[in-house]
């Protein structure tokens, strides 16, 4: 069996391009088995979704119930899937300026449950897992080979920093959201300036590591001409790097970490502007655990060339900042899905050399990634649309669309008619309008209370909340807490009466319209209750905020903040989502085997999974086999 999950694919999207005879091999699949929308988690985002696709349990077995969740002893949220612990600290041993730390720190996946490709691996079922979410550090079997997804940081230690070095005025140095500006200047042709690197620990104070490089500028031919790390290369305008290895240097002589980036130049004249990627963990020589067994990280970039491994490949965020155009984001999601296409071929051939039966996943991120960010190029009646729109950028996501339709031609051409191919997404598209401050809301309503309502602006991570009188607040895209006695830190709520206050909100949550449309602004408010069971609820959020059509918790909600305003229309190129009401934005599920069940959610297909290999379903195992 071959699962492809292409993340984010949409079910009325795809019909709609399927009936125009624009993804002619999609439709060849449910021909030949079925096609049919495939319900998502409650609520409908990537960690939740896919965790629930890799156990077959519900939020309340695996326990990731949002992007971010809760110490409710600091207050303070934290990735909900993977979290770093001290496992060893004898302190710190100071010779100078260097120091050693006694110190051994890694690097925990918190999901819980088996995955299915576990259970595969208990009864001899080889196996192969391309970066599939909500998987680092990577799981393995004795029989399996895993490339680990999102949650994957880059040699950094965050989720991706991209570094965008200018000389225009209007930029300043310093950090900015995803990145970081480093102002250069072109002397006698040439610009001395520097990449930085992860902290080095080695060091007192743990300054962060750099590495000198030099760019020589030849504005009448506009191409710059690179030297870094004994490499030098040659870039026109317009033009991306290949990947460039860069090495840091903790200890002289003894510690050196490898990364790699890929260098874009943006502009030479008027201004000089060049962007560098993240530093990516060079699978060649992996500074993380990034692949179960280790080297088969090195296996694929050997034989596929290096790739992107950091969580979210698609720089995002220097578009949102404004170092890449829609069109240059759209370009560098390009080189991703080329990398993609050639890793798949390999695994294709590795694949089909397997005697006996088999199994593989491979993972897709552009139709997320691109439709996060170019919705508004396709919805006229998003605030942040722009009316100048090209026809590429415009066709964007059905280029994105009949790009993975030829990649499934290309797997059915590859495989016999034994092999089962199933398409599936975790979750479906809509657009983002309108931002919702959830605390402000909660404020207004008599739930929170702030300590100094003039401060507010400066307030953030739930600062300045004043808990003494406060019940109720949110943090993350979905969720909703009750400050509960004995459970939060400052906890005022009685435990007995948490679940009744929680329905309270629920209700009235469900009552709220926008003044301006008349629209509800939350058509599934749900309390955890009536939605999870299993081990992990008590650390489940109290209600689930399902968001109506158009509708999201705004970026001042994901970082507990409470603004003024009770809505704000989305002014962002994060433009479409799907963390809103799960009914909205169900999955797809295709197969050329024929799929009997008239609905079915993600575990459903993990049971598919299983049952398909006669193996008998586990007791965690939730769903029921679709074929």
């Amino acid at each position: 069996m071959i699962v492809l999950g292409i993340d984010g694919m949409d079910p009325t999207v795809l019909k709609g391009y399927m009936d125009a005879g624009l993804t002619p091999n999609l439709q060849r699949l449910a021909s030949r088995g079925g096609f049919m929308s495939l319900d998502t988690t409650v609520p409908p985002q990537s960690p939740v979704a896919w965790s629930s696709f890799i156990t077959g349990m519900n939020p309340g077995g695996h326990g990731l119930y949002d992007f971010l969740a809760l110490d409710r002893t600091t207050m303070q949220p934290y990735l909900s899937s993977v979290r770093i612990f001290r496992t060893l600290d004898w302190g710190t041993i100071k010779l100078g300026n260097w120091q050693l730390p006694i110190i051994a720190e890694e690097p925990r996946l918190l999901r819980r449950g088996k995955s299915f490709w576990e259970i595969l691996g208990e009864h001899d079922i080889p196996t192969r897992i391309f970066r599939v979410p909500a998987n680092y550090p990577p799981v393995g079997t004795n029989l399996g080979k895993v490339i680990s997804g999102m949650g994957t940081p880059d040699l950094k230690g965050s989720s991706g920093t991209f570094t965008y070095f200018t000389d225009d005025p209007g930029w300043k140095a310093g950090s900015i959201s995803g990145g970081e500006v480093t102002r250069v200047a072109i002397r006698n042709g040439s610009i001395e300036t520097s990449l930085t690197g992860l902290a080095n620990p080695f060091r007192v104070g743990t300054p962060a590591t750099e590495i000198e490089f030099r760019i020589d500028v030849d504005k009448e031919s506009r191409h710059v001409t690179i030297e870094i790390s004994d490499q030098i290369l040659v870039l026109n305008e317009g033009e991306w790097s290949d990947w460039v290895t860069v090495e840091f240097e903790l200890i002289p002589a003894l510690i050196e970490l490898q990364g790699m980036v890929r260098f874009y130049l943006k502009e030479i004249t008027p201004n000089f502007r060049l962007y560098s990627s993240p530093i990516n963990i060079d699978p060649r020589a992996p500074a993380q655990p990034i692949a179960s067994p280790a080297e088969y990280a090195q296996e694929l970039a050997e034989q596929a060339g290096p790739f992107y491994t950091q969580e979210m490949p698609e720089d995002t965020k220097a578009l949102s900042e404004g170092v890449l155009t829609p069109a240059e984001f759209f370009a560098q999601s390009e080189i991703v899905l080329d990398e993609r296409r050639r890793l798949l071929e390999y695994e294709l051939n590795q694949f089909n050399a397997e005697t006996g039966s088999a199994f593989m996943f491979f993972y897709f991120s552009s139709v997320d990634l691109r439709n996060h960010m170019l919705a508004r190029q396709q919805d006229p009646d998003h605030p942040f649309h722009d009316e100048n729109t090209s026809e590429r950028m415009a066709k964007a996501m059905q280029t994105t669309y009949q790009e993975m339709d030829e990649i499934v031609g290309r797997v059915l051409e590859a495989v016999d008619e034994n092999t089962a191919v199933v398409v599936m997404s975790d979750h479906g598209f809509s657009t983002f309008r309108t931002q919702v401050n959830l605390n402000t809301w909660l404020e207004r309503s008599g739930y929170l209370q702030l300590s100094d309502p003039a401060r507010r602006n400066e307030y953030d991570w739930l600062d300045g909340i004043n808990w003494a009188e406060t019940r109720a607040f949110a943090i993350g895209l979905n969720s909703l807490y009750i400050n509960v006695q004995g459970r939060e830190r400052d906890g005022i709520v009685d435990p007995a009466d948490r679940e009744a206050l929680a329905r309270e909100i629920a209700v009235r949550l469900g009552q709220w319209t926008d003044e301006d449309t008349g629209e509800h602004i939350v058509t599934q408010p749900l309390v955890r209750e009536d939605i999870y069971s299993g081990d992990q609820l008590d650390n489940a959020p109290d209600v689930v905020v399902g968001y109506g059509f158009g509708y999201r918790a705004s970026w001042a909600t994901t970082s507990g903040k409470i603004p003024d305003n009770l809505l704000e229309p989305n002014d962002n190129e994060w433009s479409g989502d799907h963390c809103i009401d799960a009914r909205l934005v169900p999955g797809v599920l295709l197969s050329n085997k024929a799929l009997l069940l008239e609905q079915a959610d993600l575990r459903d297909l993990t049971a598919t999974i299983i049952a398909y290999f006669d193996i008998a379903l586990p007791d965690q195992i939730e769903g029921k086999p679709v074929f």
